[in-house]
């Protein structure tokens, strides 16, 4: 028989159900968009993604090496 240990987290189902709902009925403000890239171009937006990539590609490696040197 497999006994499985319950760890209490204080925040309850229900609790979190309701904060979901409540997040999702919300929308965002129109005047806070940003259309700063609205008209930007097809290469504009592949050196972007390319630099983002590169961006998440690093902090991955910065993450690996910092637990390998544990």
């Amino acid at each position: 028989m497999i006994m499985v240990r319950k760890k209490s987290s204080g925040i309850s189902v229900e609790k979190l159900i309701s904060v979901f709902r409540e997040i999702r009925g919300k929308r965002p403000i129109s005047r806070d968009a940003d259309y700063s890239r609205w008209y930007q171009s097809e290469e504009d937006y592949q050196q972007e993604q390319a630099e983002w990539l590169e961006s998440v590609r690093r902090k991955k490696r910065r993450k690996a090496s910092d637990r390998n040197s544990r």
